[in-house]
């Protein structure tokens, strides 16, 4: 089989509604993983998985004041809803989705020197479910 590389460019993001994010997004990490405790038992050591949680890292270009701004609006589901999920899809070139349900959080704010603004969330993603399509 031959070797595949997928880059970040290769990822596609939107939120709930429709809104592509991938423009602003400078890195987006998807983390899923089993809870798992062990026991030491006569026979040996027994796993059992008792939960799956996950987390989604994302940094991207700040885009405060723009016309549609992901920011603003992540913003006000923070502060106005911050027990409603957003829906967020991501979609690799090479056909693989995942589609997982995000508590909002507040976005950072700020910057240094004469670098670009960015913004930097870890979202806990509800229940650590994530629906996978693999192409």
């Amino acid at each position: 089989m031959a070797t595949t590389v997928i880059t970040g460019r290769d990822v596609s993001l939107s939120f709930t509604g429709g809104t592509d994010i991938d423009a602003q997004a400078t890195s987006a990490i998807l983390t899923k993983v089993n809870e798992r405790q062990a026991f030491q038992t006569l026979d040996g050591v027994a796993y059992k998985t008792t939960d799956i949680s996950g987390t989604f890292a994302l940094e991207m270009l700040a885009d405060w004041g723009k016309t549609s701004s992901v920011c603003e609006a992540i913003w006000t589901a923070a502060e106005s809803a911050p027990d409603t999920d957003i829906s967020i899809t991501m979609t690799a070139a090479s056909g693989a989705q995942f589609v997982f349900p995000v508590k909002p959080e507040f976005p950072t704010a700020g910057g240094s020197g004469v670098d670009a603004q960015t913004v930097a969330f870890t979202f806990t993603v509800t229940g650590g479910a994530v629906v996978e399509t693999f192409s």
